[in-house]
C-alpha cells in the first residue's frame, strides 16, 4: 500500500495498530510529510462539513420520465405461426385417429367368425400396417413433441404475455 492510500486510510480511521504506528512515526520524523498530513486533514474536514447536492426536481423529473422507454412491453410473438398449429394440429388428430382404428380394427378382428371390417376403415388400417415401424414411431414422436411445444407455447405467453 502507498503511502497516499495509508495516510487517507489514517485519516479515516481505518488503520491496524500496526498501520497507525507507522504513520505515527513518520508524521514525528518526516516535516513534509506532516504538512501533507494537514493539507489532507483540512480537506478531509471541509468535505465532511458540506452538504450533498441534491440533483434538482427537473433532472429526477427527466429520468423518471425516460424510465418507461428504457423498459418497455416486448414484442412475443408465438414460437409457431396460428397455420402451423392448424396444420399440425390435425396430422396429430388423423394420427390419433388412425391409431385408435388400428387398435379398433386389432380388436374387432380378434374374435373368431367375424365379419369384415368397414371398408373406409379397412383401407386406413391397411395403409397404417403397411407403414414401416420406424415412420409411425417417428411420426408419433414429432406429434407429441409439437403438443408439447404448443402448450409451452401457451403457458410462456400467459406468464409473459
Amino acid at each position: 500500500m502507498n503511502h497516499d492510500e495509508l495516510l487517507w486510510k489514517y485519516i479515516d480511521g481505518d488503520c491496524s495498530p500496526e498501520e497507525a504506528a507507522r504513520v505515527e512515526r513518520r508524521l514525528a520524523e518526516d516535516p513534509g510529510f506532516k504538512r501533507e498530513w494537514a493539507q489532507r486533514v483540512k480537506l478531509h474536514q471541509q468535505l465532511q462539513q458540506q452538504e450533498p447536492e441534491q440533483p434538482s426536481l427537473r433532472f429526477a423529473r427527466n429520468v423518471m420520465d425516460r424510465l418507461p422507454n428504457l423498459y418497455r412491453r416486448l414484442d412475443i410473438s408465438p414460437l409457431i405461426s396460428p397455420f402451423w398449429q392448424k396444420v399440425l394440429g390435425g396430422g396429430v388428430g388423423a394420427l390419433l385417429l388412425a391409431y385408435f382404428a388400428l387398435v379398433f380394427n386389432v380388436i374387432e378382428t380378434a374374435g373368431p367368425g367375424q365379419e369384415e371390417q368397414i371398408p373406409g376403415v379397412q383401407a386406413f388400417v391397411d395403409t397404417l400396417t403397411g407403414l414401416p415401424v420406424q415412420a409411425l414411431s417417428i411420426i408419433s414422436t414429432l406429434s407429441i413433441g409439437y403438443v408439447l411445444l404448443v402448450f409451452l407455447d401457451r403457458k410462456l405467453k400467459e406468464r409473459f404475455g
